[in-house]
C-alpha cells in the first residue's frame, strides 16, 4: 500500500457529526464491513492499494456511502472520533502497511492465515511457534492497540447476520479477543451497534480459538456457544 503522501483537506479533519471508522482493504471483507457500518449511521473511511480517486467508483458498488482515503490518511478522522480502525487486508500483504499510519488507535485484527499465502516472515515465524497470529500483529503494530474481532464470520453472511436494533436474543454472537481492556470494550460497543452480539473471551491469546482451525470459525453461534469455547 505504498502511496505518495497526501495532506487530508480541512473537511477531514473537521470534527465528524457522526463516529468514523477507518477500514484498511476494499476487498470482499472489507466493503462488507463498511455496509453494516454506514447502515448502523456511522461514518467510514476506507483505503485499499488503489488511490482514492480509482477506489470512487468501486466504493459507489460495493460501499455506496465510503469515503475513499489514502492509506496514509486512514486514523486522521478516526482518531478524533471512534479511534477504531479494521484491518481487512491478507496478511500476505502486511509489510506494505506501515505501523505509524494505525498508530494510538485502537486495530481491530479481521485477518485470518490461508494456508497458500506467503507470508512476512515476523508473521510466519509465530505461526511456526504456532502462536496466535494477532500476538504477532500487535508487536508489528505496536503503537496501536490490538483486538482481534471480526474474523470468524464469512463475508458473504455479513449483511445478512447483521441486525441492528434487533433483540439481542436473535443477534449472532461475535468473538472479540484483546490484551487491553478498554480497546476489547470499545470494540465490542462497535460490534453491538452494527448488530451482533459481541462476547470478550478475555485476551490475545485466547483469540486462536477464532482462527480458520478453532471451534468458531465460520460458524452461526450464541452467546453461549462462544463462552463454552473460551473456558
Amino acid at each position: 500500500m505504498s502511496e505518495s503522501p497526501k495532506a487530508s483537506d480541512a473537511s477531514s479533519s473537521a470534527a465528524p457529526e457522526e463516529p468514523v471508522v477507518g477500514i484498511l482493504g476494499a476487498g470482499r471483507a472489507g466493503t462488507a464491513f463498511a455496509r453494516t457500518l454506514l447502515r448502523a449511521g456511522m461514518a467510514v473511511d476506507i483505503a485499499s492499494t488503489r488511490p482514492p480517486r480509482a477506489l470512487q467508483h468501486h466504493l459507489k458498488i460495493y460501499a455506496p456511502g465510503a469515503q475513499p482515503v489514502h492509506a496514509e490518511d486512514i486514523a486522521a478522522r478516526a482518531r478524533n472520533s471512534s479511534g477504531i480502525i479494521i484491518l481487512a487486508v491478507p496478511q500476505e500483504e502486511l509489510d506494505e502497511l506501515d505501523p505509524d499510519w494505525v498508530a494510538n488507535t485502537v486495530l481491530v485484527d479481521a485477518t485470518n492465515t490461508w494456508q497458500d499465502e506467503l507470508l512476512p516472515g515476523w508473521l510466519q515465524a509465530a505461526v511456526d511457534e504456532q502462536l496466535p497470529t494477532s500476538m504477532a500483529l500487535a508487536g508489528r503494530f505496536g503503537a496501536a492497540r490490538v483486538v482481534k474481532a471480526l474474523n470468524h464470520i464469512a463475508h458473504a453472511d455479513f449483511d445478512d447476520a447483521a441486525r441492528p436494533g434487533a433483540d439481542l436474543s436473535g443477534r449472532r454472537a461475535l468473538a472479540v479477543a484483546g490484551d487491553d481492556e478498554s480497546a476489547r470494550g470499545l470494540v465490542m460497543g462497535l460490534l453491538f451497534r452494527m448488530g451482533f452480539d459481541p462476547v470478550s473471551v478475555g485476551s490475545l491469546a485466547a483469540g486462536r480459538i477464532m482462527e480458520p482451525d478453532g471451534p468458531l470459525f465460520n460458524r452461526p453461534l450464541r452467546r453461549e456457544d462462544i463462552l463454552h469455547y473460551a473456558r
